[in-house]
């Protein structure tokens, strides 16, 4: 398993929704256009063949992987919906 961090800019409000479900389907989201996701060799092959068939040549997505060896320095500064301040969460 890898971490990946995901990050795309689709001009087209219909494919970036659609786009957007996929990637819920494998990850969670940190910002509108940005997911993290845990994916295996398959997976990772899985969620290009369904993003492919989404994506159009206008459109920009880009797939990062995190080097693994740096995983325990991660840290994520996040607003919970319920609460009023920011939470910090260390994964």
């Amino acid at each position: 398993m890898a971490t990946y961090v995901i990050a795309y800019d689709i001009p087209d409000d219909r494919r970036r929704e659609r786009v957007a479900r996929v990637l819920l389907n494998f990850g969670r989201r940190i910002q509108k256009s940005v997911f993290t996701a845990m994916l295996d060799y398959d997976q990772h092959r899985e969620l290009r063949r369904e993003l492919g068939s989404r994506l159009r040549q206008t459109d920009a997505l880009e797939i990062f992987p995190v080097d693994s060896r740096n995983c325990d320095r991660w840290v994520s500064w996040t607003a919970e919906p319920s609460c009023t301040k920011p939470v910090l969460v260390i994964d």
